[in-house]
């Protein structure tokens, strides 16, 4: 066989073995955790979507069981939440709960179910396979029915969902399908096919009351009207079912039914790209292909090109999962990996049989030349075979080879089987402080290796290395055989520190470029949803205003257009102004400020803005403040957004506290506002661009949700320190400005 064909053999057989290896694991479901695995973690990086606005949960929870006894209830406590939920005008009523049991109680349920007209059942199978209807008169009494059988995997996690068995469709399908006929027409899913489920997120963000609250009447009927409501269990322990987003605690059954409603609702069930012709061609790809590939470059750059395939394959499964298609993980990385480490060790078997190859030809040519053994990582065969050529020339010359082997970066010793060196160059004489005839084992024993190691070296010559840090740098020092014919060993020793150092940052330096890459993607998603929020309620008040058929409404529409066009203007301008600050573009300019008469004249609006809401609105001011020399404009802005925002989230009959006091070298501005605390998760993103804490505006005000981050960025370019406190019933603003 020639030169050429022998070559090319070579560089196909790491991928023969990668993917030979690799399908024999896949044909056994040997990396089915692994894809499992896989699964949860691209959800996870996806991160969380919001639930249909559509779509509300009544939880079968805790405190319903506390109040209204073991479950299950008499069919009585679901007529009486049937008819609230029709006096809510409710637009399907959906409930995941068994009634394939007879009871007394029947009989007022289905006449409360013919009353709503909009009532979905379940069904299901016993163990047997038996199927679990409703009963015959309640079945009558409702709209649709659905199965709400799932195969779970060996996980305990369901990933997809017949939307069909025997004729009958999957609850969620069945209730969309409702829902459609009497709202808007909702586009379904191909039902041919298993529908691959997509996560929408955490459990308990979906819009969801208890069933007892709803019962009792504590829930608006605001929050049902025109909705899908899905009724069903999810106490701690019952039907408990897990998610990439829900796995300690576990989700529910009734959340399954729920990801189902709303990816039909939505439209973006996940596409699986699980298909044999996919699945060949990542075989062809990351398998024969990426091995040749490989084959080309050096054992470094194959890692690097294995890490960057690997992490683009993680990145491209991420963004193709936001388009709501789901890629393969295991199986494309497995064969990177494994054809890496066979590209890695067979082309690592190939430089030694060459390197001995060599060595051994110069060893009965010389009996006294030196015998060098390049570093495998830094060279590949050719490079190899050059240096032993080269080597071969020079062995007419003593000194010519001994010039060389000393001028050589790394530090070399050569040492016969006693231990005893024959041979060392002037790089490891100045590290190791080794000579000629020296025993080798009081150089390396212990401060390398151990004396075990070192004497099974000794015993039976085989290739041992170790990193150190030594003489504040990085070395890797090899013991490894001569050769057959000269027994002895070869101790080489190379500078790492900078490839070291470069191991340790590329850790922090791609940790720190996604956590950059993450901010960008949030910002730009959240600055597009921002803008684009506004631009559609114009839209829509627009085309009401086309209709309008009276002046009252013209206005009421106008009215809406103008607001939204506010809002709008505001956050465009806020995002421009904290621009400006941030680039530095905004200029600054200092005065001298006495505070004892430009705080009451800054405060004196806001007396009568908190005496219209309620509030009350009291002012400190020390005696004994300095005058601040700052950009007065900058200073006022910071108070008149904090005051603003103290006044947005106060609850009527509550105080605003303003004050200023000279705490040497600082002055401290503080704005107090009772009746409101903020949570202990929300104080460290406050001041973060479009961040508005849940459920803390019950006023509806609204905002950019930019005023906090304004706030700190001319804070920070005043060179002052601006502080958040949350105490039971108080939330606390601290500025602070150093007086010159």
């Amino acid at each position: 066989m020639n030169w050429r064909s022998d070559e090319v053999r070579w560089r196909f057989l790491p991928g023969a073995i990668a993917t030979i290896l690799m399908a024999s694991l896949f044909h056994f479901g040997l990396l089915s955790p692994l894809e499992q695995i896989g699964y949860s973690t691209l959800f996870q990086l996806r991160g969380e979507r919001k639930w249909d606005d559509r779509l509300v949960l009544i939880k079968i929870d805790e405190p319903s069981i506390k109040q209204f006894g073991q479950f299950p209830w008499k069919r009585s406590r679901y007529a009486d939440l049937l008819d609230r939920l029709t006096q809510a005008d409710a637009s399907i009523i959906a409930f995941d709960v068994l009634f394939s049991e007879s009871s007394p109680d029947d009989a007022a349920f289905a006449q409360a179910m013919l009353k709503s007209k909009r009532v979905v059942l379940a069904q299901a199978e016993d163990e047997s396979g038996q199927p679990l209807l409703p009963i015959p008169e309640l079945r009558d009494a409702a709209v649709a029915s659905g199965h709400i059988r799932i195969w779970a995997d060996t996980d305990g996690m369901t990933r997809a969902i017949q939307p069909q068995i025997n004729g009958t469709l999957a609850f969620g399908i069945a209730t969309v399908m409702s829902y459609s006929m009497m709202q808007a027409a909702i586009a379904m899913p191909d039902l041919s096919h298993p529908i691959w489920l997509n996560w929408v997120g955490r459990a308990d963000q979906i819009q969801q009351y208890s069933f007892a609250s709803v019962v009792q009447g504590d829930v608006p009927d605001s929050a049902f009207r025109d909705k899908i409501v899905i009724v069903g269990m999810t106490a701690i322990g019952m039907d408990a079912t897990p998610t990439p987003f829900n796995r300690y605690p576990l989700a529910s059954g009734v959340h399954l039914q729920a990801t189902l409603i709303d990816n039909v609702l939505q439209g973006n069930p996940v596409h699986s790209m699980r298909h044999p012709v996919i699945t060949l061609l990542i075989f062809a790809i990351g398998g024969v292909g990426f091995s040749i590939l490989l084959s080309f470059y050096r054992t470094g750059i194959q890692v690097a090109i294995a890490g960057f395939a690997i992490a683009g394959w993680i990145g491209g499964s991420v963004t193709a999962l936001q388009a709501n298609y789901l890629l393969p993980v295991a199986l494309p990385i497995g064969l990177v990996v494994s054809s890496t480490i066979a590209t890695a060790l067979i082309e690592r078997s190939r430089m030694n049989a060459a390197l001995r190859q060599q060595v051994d030809q110069l060893q009965q040519r010389y009996q006294t030349t030196v015998v060098t053994r390049p570093v495998p990582e830094a060279t590949s065969i050719r490079e190899i075979t050059q240096l032993t050529t080269l080597a071969d020339q020079l062995g007419q010359a003593q000194l010519t080879q001994q010039a060389i082997t000393h001028s050589l970066a790394i530090g070399l010793i050569a040492a016969d089987l006693r231990g005893q060196v024959w041979f060392c160059n002037e790089i490891a004489t100045s590290l190791l402080h080794v000579e000629i005839d020296q025993a080798l084992e009081a150089i390396l024993v212990p401060e390398w290796l151990c004396l075990e190691q070192w004497q099974q070296v000794l015993a039976q010559p085989h290739t041992v290395f170790v990193e150190k840090f030594y003489q504040q740098k990085w070395f890797r020092l090899q013991v490894e055989p001569l050769s057959v014919q000269t027994d002895g060993v070869l101790v080489s020793l190379e500078d790492i520190t900078i490839r070291k150092a470069i191991e340790l940052n590329l850790g922090d330096q791609i940790q720190e470029l996604n956590q950059l890459s993450e901010l960008k993607d949030e910002f730009l998603s959240t600055v597009s949803h921002e803008l684009r929020t506004p631009l559609t309620n114009m839209k829509m008040a627009i085309q009401l205003l086309k209709i309008a058929s009276t002046e009252t409404q013209k206005e009421h529409y106008l009215q809406i257009l103008e607001n939204e066009c506010n809002r709008e203007s505001d956050l465009v301008n806020g995002l421009l102004d904290l621009q400006r600050i941030e680039s530095g573009q905004q200029p600054l300019q200092s005065t001298s400020i006495e505070l004892q008469t430009w705080l009451p004249t800054l405060l004196e609006p806001f007396y009568r803005r908190t005496e219209t809401r309620q509030q009350e609105f009291n002012v400190i001011i020390d005696p004994s403040l300095p005058i601040l020399n700052c950009d007065r404009a900058a200073v006022e802005r910071v108070l008149v957004e904090l005051i603003n925002n103290a006044c947005k989230y106060t609850p009527p009959n509550e105080q605003i506290v303003v004050s200023a006091e000279w705490i040497a070298p600082w002055i401290e501005f503080r704005v107090e506002n009772s009746g409101i605390e903020i949570p202990d998760e929300a104080i460290d993103k406050i001041f973060e661009r479009f961040y508005r804490v849940p459920n803390a505006d019950p006023w509806k005000q609204g905002g950019s949700g930019l005023g906090l981050a304004l706030v700190r960025c001319l804070v920070e370019s005043l060179q002052g320190k601006i502080e958040l406190k949350s105490e039971p019933n108080w939330t606390i603003f601290i500025v602070r400005f150093k007086s010159e």
